[in-house]
Order: structure tokens, then sequence, then C-alpha cells
């Protein structure tokens, strides 16, 4: 079977950092490098969080850091300001992050033959400025951040275009993205470029970037 009969008739549903944008680690960076003056152990516990955690809204983050980790009560403006202090450090990084290999060439050879969506856990008005910024716009259906949760959100988008779960593929790097296919019984695709260091059940087809993606949507 040719790949290209293999995938047709799949809706897919791209996460962005990490899955479009090799960006997921310059985003765990920033995050880290507010909690940089915090007391070295509280650092590493901070740093380790956030390679668990990718796929949340920031908020969600900042509240679980101050909270759990640095054992602090943070109001609203506190979360506030955290959130502008991330937004304005990875701003403009945004806009030189190189794209995942194999993924522009996978969207220009998709684009108007498949749906193609983005859902991501940025916040929508920012996910939508950076992907315009980056002439990817053109390739999507539609462009969806947060709020919603991802498992709201991939709820909605389903409910909006009318696809049956079975014929919808969420392609994310995170566990978070695994839990919204999960959750609305649509069908996932891994991505992983360290295998050995996979977030994912061992069952999940994975792919290291989205050069691999039509073999891997072949296998489902």
């Amino acid at each position: 079977m040719s790949d290209d009969i293999a995938i047709s008739g799949y809706a897919l549903v791209f996460d962005f950092d990490g899955v479009v944008l090799d960006s997921a680690t310059l985003k765990r960076q920033a995050f880290a490098d507010l909690y940089r003056d915090e007391p070295e152990e509280q650092y590493r516990a901070v740093v380790a969080y956030l390679r668990r955690r990718g796929g949340q809204p920031r908020e969600v983050k900042f509240r679980h850091i101050e909270a759990h980790i640095l054992g602090r009560e943070a109001g609203e403006g506190r979360i506030r300001e955290l959130c502008d202090r991330f937004k304005a450090s990875v701003e403009e990084r945004l806009l030189d992050a190189p794209a995942i290999a194999g993924a522009l060439e996978f969207l220009e050879r998709w684009q108007g033959r498949l749906p193609l969506y983005l859902l991501s856990a940025t916040p929508e008005h920012e996910l939508r400025a950076i992907v315009a910024r980056r002439d990817l716009t053109r390739y999507f259906m539609e462009v969806v951040g947060s709020p919603p949760d991802k498992v709201t959100g991939l709820r909605n988008l389903l409910a909006r275009h009318q696809h049956a779960p079975r014929d919808t593929v969420m392609i994310g790097d995170s566990y978070n993205d695994y839990r919204a296919a999960r959750s609305n019984g649509t069908r996932f695709i891994g991505i992983t470029a360290d295998p050995s260091a996979s977030p994912f059940p061992d069952d999940v087809i994975t792919t290291m970037d989205l050069r691999g993606l039509e073999a891997a949507l072949g296998q489902l």
C-alpha cells in the first residue's frame, strides 16, 4: 500500500512546539531561566518538572512551580508577571527557531489534500501571530491555542469540523498530547527525538521527526 493511500482520509492535528517548530527546548530553557536565581536544588527540580510537563499552558506550569516546588503562594498578579516575562523572553527567538526536520516538506506536500490543523497550549493570539509571521498559516484549516486545555480544544475542533475520532490523528511530542488524543478517541503518533527517553507507552507509534511521518501514518 502506498503512503498516499494509507494517509488519505485522515484529518491531522499537529502540536506546534517540538512538532512543527524545533522550539520545545527553547521554551523549556526560557521557563527555567526565570528561576535561575533560586537555590540550586529547587532550580534542578524546576528543570526536571519542565522536562516532564510539555504541552501544558504556561499558567498551569507556573502555578505548579510556585506552589509545589518553591512552596510559596502565587496570586494572579505574580502569575501574570511570570507569563509576561516568559512571553518577552521567547517572542523574538521563535522567529528564528528552525522547523522540525521534514515538517515544511510534509505540510507543503499535503496542504489542500488533507485537513490539517494546529493545536497548541500557547495562548491563541500569540500562536496565531507567530504562525503568521513564520508564513505557516496557509497550511492549516484552523490554528487553535489556549484556552481551553488540549483535551477540550481537540474535542471542540472535532465537533466544529465534524471529523470522526477514528479518522483523526493527533501528532504531538508530549504525554499531554497523547492524553488529549486518548481522551477524545483519536489516533496518535508521537514525535520523540530520543526514542530511549520517549514519554509515551510502548505501543505508541513514534518517529524522530516529520521525515518519518508518512511511514508512521501508514502503520496506523
